[in-house]
C-alpha cells in the first residue's frame, strides 16, 4: 500500500510546507520574533520538506524489514542529509555556533510529526484492508464449501 506516490508527492510537499511554515510563524509571532533570514529559512523549510516527504515515501519499498529498523534508519537518513546540508553550507558561508542544534530540533520536530501521521494512516489503512480480507473469506468460505460438496455428488 503506497501512500505516498508521484501523483501526490508535490501536494504532500506542499502541505508539509504549509504547516510547518504556519509554525514557524506563530512562534515568531508569540515570542515577538524578527528572522533576520527569513528568505533562505523558507527555502530551507521547502528543502526539509520535500526531504522528509521523500524518506517516508521509502517506506514502501522497505516493508519487508522491522517496522522500527525503518523507523530508525528514516530518521537518521534524513538528519544525516541535514547534518551533510550543513557542513557543505559552512564551506561556503559563516554558519552559526548553534547551527547543528538548531537544524536538529528544527527537523526532529517536523519528522517526526509527519512520520506520526504518515503511520497513523498506513496503519489504519492495513487495518481496513484485513478487514475486509476477513469478510471477503466469510463469505467466500461458505460458497466454496458448498462447491465442493457439489463436485463429490
Amino acid at each position: 500500500m503506497k501512500l505516498i506516490n508521484k501523483s501526490n508527492f508535490f501536494s504532500i510537499v506542499c502541505i508539509c510546507f504549509t504547516l510547518i511554515v504556519c509554525g514557524k510563524l506563530c512562534l515568531e509571532k508569540m515570542y515577538n520574533f524578527t528572522d533576520r533570514y527569513y528568505t533562505e529559512n523558507i527555502f530551507t523549510i521547502l528543502a526539509v520538506s520535500i526531504l522528509i516527504t521523500l524518506i517516508l515515501s521509502i517506506h514502501y519499498h522497505l516493508r519487508q524489514f522491522p517496522f522500527i529498523l525503518v523507523f530508525v534508519a528514516q530518521y537518521v537518513a534524513t538528519i544525516g542529509i541535514v547534518f551533510l546540508g550543513i557542513k557543505i553550507m559552512g564551506i561556503f558561508s559563516d554558519m552559526a555556533p548553534t547551527a547543528y542544534k538548531d537544524m536538529f530540533i528544527s527537523v526532529t520536530v517536523p519528522f517526526f510529526g509527519a512520520a506520526i501521521v504518515y503511520y497513523i494512516i498506513f496503519f489504519s489503512q492495513i487495518r481496513k484492508a484485513n478487514k475486509l480480507l476477513e469478510k471477503l473469506e466469510e463469505k467466500e468460505w461458505p460458497r466454496q464449501m458448498m462447491n465442493d460438496a457439489k463436485s463429490k455428488i
